[in-house]
C-alpha cells in the first residue's frame, strides 16, 4: 500500500514534469528492439518509478508521419515510451510519456470511429511479425493479422488519474466495416496528467491471428524469450480545440514510414521489429538468449482455481524436469521432462481433478539445480 503525504505528492508532480524534460535526439525506436523481461511487475499508477522501468530503455515517438516528412518544435510536442514483458502474467507492459503544448479531448465513441482526431496514443502489434494488411475482416483479408489500437482517454485534472480508456480498432468487411472497443485487451490502464505532461501506463494481452470476439481466450499468445513481433507506438495530436469539425493536426510514430505516411492502420509491413529478451538489470550485460541465473518463479495466480502459470529460467542447454507433488511428497503430474535451450519458460498447470489444498512444484536440471515452491489450490 502506498501512503501519499503532501510533500510526496509534490515530488511525484515534479517527477512527472521532469520525465519529459529531455532533448529528443533519437527519431526512431531501436531496430530490432530487445524487450526486457521482468519478474517484478510494475504498479500501474502512471508514475513509472518501479525498478523494472528503471532498467528499460526509452524509445522515441519522434518520427513525423503527418504531415509526411514534416517537423514539429519540441515546445509543441515530445514523446517516448518503454515496453517490458512478463512470463508470469503473460503480458506486455507500456509506459508512454508525452509532452504536448495543447491537450484536446472530448471524443464521443461511435461505430464510425474518429478518435484519431483527438489527442490519443496508438499501439500497433503484429503477434507473429507476418506483416500484411489488417484493415478488414472477412474472406479476402485477415483483420486480426495485426491490431491498431487507438487509445482514447479523457484527461484527468492535474495529479489525478483516469483508468477508463476507450480503445478502438476496425472490424467487419470491406462493404460493412465498423469500429469496436478493445479495452478488454488491456487488463490495467492509467492516464495521469500534470501540466503539459501526460503519462500512460498499461498492460496488454497479446492475441494471435485466430482472434475473434467469440474466442478471445483461445487466441491468447504465449510470450517467451526469443519471440519476435511487429510493434510500433504513435501519437495523434490535435492542437486546435476550437476547430470545427475536429481535425488531427499531426501524427508521430516510433519508426520510419514511406510516403505518404500513416500506413500502420492498414498494413503491418511497416511495424517495427521487437524481440522478447531476458531479464535486464542495472550493471549486468545481459544476453537475450542466455539468462544470468537459474530460477523457479512463484506461480501466478496464487491461490488459483483451477489453472495457474509456472515460470522458470535456465542458463544452458540441458534436461529439465518440472513436477507437481502433494504435501506427502507423492508425484501428481510431470509438467516438463525434456531438453531445453537457455531461456525463460512458462507452463500451465490444471488442478481441475484435485481437491483444494497445498501442493508443491519442483524444478530440477541436469546440472543439479533444484528448487521447490508451494502453491495453493482453492476451489
Amino acid at each position: 500500500m502506498r501512503i501519499f503525504f503532501s510533500g510526496i505528492l509534490f515530488i511525484v508532480s515534479m517527477s512527472l514534469v521532469s520525465v519529459l524534460a529531455y532533448a529528443q535526439t533519437e527519431t526512431v525506436q531501436d531496430d530490432s528492439l530487445l524487450v526486457s523481461h521482468t519478474f517484478a511487475l510494475p504498479v500501474i499508477d502512471g508514475i513509472g518509478d518501479d525498478s523494472c522501468w528503471r532498467a528499460a530503455k526509452w524509445q522515441s515517438i519522434g518520427k513525423v508521419w503527418i504531415p509526411f516528412n514534416g517537423s514539429v518544435a519540441e515546445s509543441d510536442y515530445t514523446g517516448r515510451y518503454k515496453v517490458i514483458w512478463s512470463s508470469e502474467s503473460n503480458l506486455l507492459y507500456f509506459l508512454i510519456d508525452i509532452y504536448d503544448d495543447v491537450f484536446v479531448d472530448g471524443y464521443v465513441p461511435s461505430r464510425y470511429g474518429g478518435s484519431y482526431k483527438y489527442d490519443i496514443t496508438e499501439v500497433f502489434i503484429d503477434e507473429n511479425h507476418s506483416g500484411g494488411e489488417h484493415r478488414y475482416d472477412g474472406s479476402t483479408t485477415d483483420a486480426e493479422n495485426a491490431f491498431a489500437y487507438h487509445m482514447y482517454t479523457d484527461y484527468p485534472v492535474d495529479g489525478e488519474v483516469n483508468a477508463q480508456p476507450y480503445i478502438e480498432d476496425m472490424k467487419g468487411t470491406q462493404t460493412n466495416s465498423t469500429w469496436v472497443d478493445h479495452a478488454s485487451h488491456f487488463p490495467e490502464f492509467v492516464l495521469r496528467k500534470d501540466g503539459n505532461t501526460a503519462v500512460r501506463e498499461f498492460s496488454l494481452i497479446v492475441y494471435n491471428n485466430t482472434y475473434t470476439e467469440e474466442n478471445k481466450d483461445a487466441a491468447i499468445a504465449d510470450l517467451y524469450t526469443g519471440k519476435e513481433m511487429g510493434l510500433s507506438v504513435a501519437y495523434c495530436d490535435n492542437d486546435h480545440p476550437e476547430k470545427n469539425p475536429v481535425e488531427r493536426d499531426n501524427m508521430f510514430g516510433s519508426v520510419d514510414e514511406p510516403y505518404p505516411g500513416n500506413l500502420h492502420w492498414i498494413n503491418a509491413d511497416y511495424f517495427g521489429t521487437v524481440e522478447l529478451a531476458g531479464e535486464l538489470s542495472t550493471g549486468i550485460n545481459y544476453s537475450n538468449t542466455h539468462p544470468v541465473k537459474y530460477e523457479l518463479h512463484q506461480n501466478f495466480p496464487n491461490p488459483f482455481n483451477p489453472t495457474t502459470s509456472i515460470g522458470y529460467q535456465i542458463s544452458r542447454y540441458e534436461t529439465v524436469t518440472l513436477k507437481v507433488y502433494d504435501v506427502l511428497g507423492r508425484e501428481i503430474e510431470v509438467l516438463v521432462n525434456e531438453k531445453k535451450s537457455p531461456g525463460v519458460y512458462k507452463v500451465q498447470f490444471d488442478g481441475s481433478a484435485l481437491a483444494s489444498g497445498v501442493y508443491c512444484y519442483k524444478l530440477q536440471t541436469e546440472s543439479e539445480f533444484i528448487e521447490i515452491k508451494k502453491f495453493i489450490l482453492l476451489k
